[in-house]
């Protein structure tokens, strides 16, 4: 013989179920919503670590095409430095090589040791029969005067005439002429009359050299002793020459042929 339940103990049990399912449905649902939750948080925090990763590796790169610009830089002010090194050391043996050559050519002032020279005609009175050219300075004295200074280490010359008021030194240079225009003699082609100075600057013993020179001893110093020409000599300590007032270009001519 069956047994029933009352009704009220039957619809009292299938709330109680009813509870429990729904009570494992919220714990279910709370569950997979945290595990969701978790996964959400876990893939939000790969995605920030990526995107850190991706801007410390850009910094990185960055700072390394700063580094190479940087020494790209470096290298280009060495070589700057280098080459105006190279640049300023090359101004300063032209603006060397310039000044010899101004010198040289005497367009520059010169202030050194040196020495004085003076020569004039002589004063005795001239023999019967005997050429009166012969008592007198000729350009023959003036160049050989200026050919022994030369040769023993004179630096610049000047020459000059007459009266201290009278025309200003001729300094010579490489084109410089001396020729002799009757009793006059021509500097550069500017006439000079006796008495006739001639300064040198040179090293120490210029005058001494000069003195002991074949130039000067050959003809010249003989000329004075038999003629009684003016002459004196003087080392000096300091001596100015001025520079060249002139024109240095060479000039020459060449012969014309029959075609021309």
């Amino acid at each position: 013989m069956t047994r029933r339940l009352p009704a009220r103990s039957r619809f009292t049990s299938s709330r109680w179920a009813v509870s429990i399912a729904a009570a494992l449905g919220i714990i279910g649902f709370v569950g997979a919503a945290q595990w969701n939750s978790s996964l959400a948080r876990q893939e939000f925090v790969t995605s920030a670590q990526r995107v850190l990763v991706s801007a410390a590796q850009q910094a990185q790169r960055e700072q390394e095409q700063l580094r190479a610009e940087i020494e790209v830089a470096e290298a280009g002010v060495r070589e700057f430095q280098v080459a105006d090194a190279g640049s300023q050391a090359a101004r300063e043996r032209l603006n060397r090589e310039l000044a010899a050559a101004r010198l040289k050519t005497g367009l520059v002032a010169i202030t050194g040791p040196g020495l004085v020279i003076e020569i004039a005609d002589s004063e005795r009175a001239v023999p019967v029969g005997e050429s009166a050219t012969n008592y007198i300075v000729l350009v023959d004295d003036v160049r050989d005067l200026v050919t022994a200074l030369w040769a023993s280490g004179a630096e610049g010359i000047t020459i000059s005439g007459g009266l201290t008021q009278g025309p200003s030194p001729e300094r010579l240079v490489a084109t410089s002429s001396i020729y002799g225009a009757g009793a006059a003699i021509l500097v550069n082609a500017v006439p000079l009359s006796p008495p006739f100075r001639i300064e040198a600057v040179g090293p120490e013993g210029l005058h001494d050299r000069f003195l002991g020179h074949p130039s000067y001893l050959g003809r010249v110093a003989q000329r004075i002793e038999a003629y009684g020409l003016q002459f004196a000599s003087e080392a000096r300590g300091e001596v100015t020459l001025q520079a060249f007032i002139g024109n240095t270009r060479m000039r020459w001519g060449a012969p014309l042929t029959e075609a021309d």
